[in-house]
Formats: C-alpha cells, sequence, structure tokens
C-alpha cells in the first residue's frame, strides 16, 4: 500500500512515491525491482514472501525471464542499497527454498524507543574455543534475565541482534537499524581458574558509556556464573534505564 510518510529501513529513510533511500546526506534511487521487492516484504514485515509471490509481483505472466537468476540478482542489489549481509542479516533475511522476511524495524523513523535494548553478542579477550562458548552463553543468560525481570524495557530478538564486533558498525546506527535507545556491550577474559566478566551500557544517541561495571568470579561451575553474572547485570540495567531515559529527555 502506498504511503506518503517516510518509513524507517535500517540506517534509512524510504520515501515510498519517490523511490528512493535516505540517511539525511545523500540519497539512493532505487531500480523498480529492488524497490518492489523491499515494499512487498514492508507490506507484510515478519512473514515469509515466498519467491512466487515475488515473480508474479514483478514480472507479467507470460513474460520470459530468467527468473531465479533475475530475483537473486535484484535482492543482492537491494541488500547492497541498503548495506545489508546475506550471511548476517540484519533487514533481509533469506528462508531457504522459500523466500525472504524483513526482520527489521519499521517504525516512523524518529520514534525511537528509549527503553528498547540491544544486548551485543559478548566478545572474548582470551583464546581458545571454550572461551568463545563461554562468551555466547554470557550472552544468552543475559538476554534471558532481562525478559525475567521486566516487562518495561523491549529486548531485541537475538536473531536481530547478531551485530559481529568485525562489522565495525557504530553504536549509533545499531540504534538507528532496531530502533534502540540502548546497547548493552561486554567482553569476557580468563585466566587461570578466575573470569572477568566486564559489560558497558551505551547511549546510542551519544555513543557515550552510561554504566559499566565489571564482574569477577571463579570458574569451577561455568553455568553458575553465566546465570549469577547475568542476573547481576540485568537487575542493574533494567534499574539504571529508567533514570537514564528520564534525565536525558528523550
Amino acid at each position: 500500500m502506498e504511503v506518503s510518510h517516510p518509513v524507517r529501513v535500517g540506517a534509512f529513510e524510504l520515501d515510498r512515491p519517490a523511490r528512493e533511500l535516505r540517511d539525511g546526506t545523500s540519497r539512493i534511487r532505487l531500480q523498480r525491482q529492488p524497490f518492489e521487492i523491499l515494499c512487498a516484504l514492508l507490506d507484510r514485515p515478519g512473514e515469509v514472501i515466498t519467491r512466487d509471490e515475488l515473480r508474479k509481483r514483478l514480472w507479467r505472466d507470460g513474460l520470459f525471464v530468467d527468473f531465479e537468476h533475475s530475483l537473486n540478482a535484484a535482492v543482492r542489489r537491494l541488500r547492497t542499497a541498503l548495506g545489508d549481509d546475506a550471511v548476517r542479516p540484519a533487514l533481509i533475511e533469506t528462508v531457504p527454498r522459500c523466500g525472504y522476511r524483513y526482520i527489521g524495524a519499521t517504525h516512523a523513523p524518529h520514534g525511537a524507543s528509549r527503553l528498547r535494548l540491544v544486548v551485543l553478542p559478548f566478545t572474548t579477550l582470551s583464546s581458545g574455543i571454550w572461551c568463545e562458548y563461554f562468551s555466547e552463553g554470557v550472552t544468552e543468560e543475559l538476554i534471558v534475565q532481562l525478559g525475567a525481570v521486566s516487562r518495561s524495557v523491549e529486548i531485541i530478538a537475538p536473531r536481530s541482534s547478531r551485530f559481529e564486533p568485525r562489522d565495525q558498525r557504530r553504536a549509533r546506527d545499531i540504534g538507528t537499524s532496531l530502533q534502540a535507545g540502548f546497547l548493552l556491550e561486554g567482553s569476557t577474559r580468563h585466566d587461570g581458574d578466575r573470569v572477568r566478566i566486564t559489560a558497558r551500557l551505551v547511549d546510542t544517541c551519544t555513543e557515550v558509556h552510561v554504566w559499566s561495571e565489571t564482574y569477577d568470579r571463579l570458574i569451577a561451575s561455568p553455568m553458575t556464573v553465566q546465570a549469577d553474572v547475568g542476573t547481576s547485570v540485568a537487575r542493574a540495567v533494567v534499574k539504571e534505564l529508567p533514570a537514564l531515559n528520564s534525565r536525558i529527555g528523550r
């Protein structure tokens, strides 16, 4: 359905009548096929749009085209315009042997929720596959505990918050993409039978650390440590966010 006001798509605003993506400093004119694919996905966010549905929308019945190749190429052009990654998508997810799904936020561009939080994967500052698994467990535990201790803070789904450190995305860009006011990031470091976990809360508008804490624990029981630190961080963050939101006045 055609609308006259811009819609937030990742770091961009989509102007449908003009068929343009805008990021405040530049404009990207979309070709017809990538534009139609994006509109089809935005009309039903979170739902799978099948390849056959897209074929019927993009090509008239009876018109001969190399459909598979043409659709794949159009989706690639769309992802390039949006700066999205097919392997770790934040906006357009491929559903194998079926179609595509829009997984980003679709809110109006100026309505970001200050009490929406993105939990980024915790990084490991120590080598070894066990250390990586431990960091993943800390991240998962934090998401679970945050959801358990508060109903007022919106936690972005893990699939949508899988930004890797090497992506080098700015906090502001991630906040804009997911309509979130804050990021929770951190790291783990191992030394013998001890582990140090550092957690930091970042304001996505100012990109400033507004809270941080370090937790030193014995690592005799990894799952116990993950649960303990996850609960402590979740309670601290839930306590901090309303005060920060009120003080910043957004």
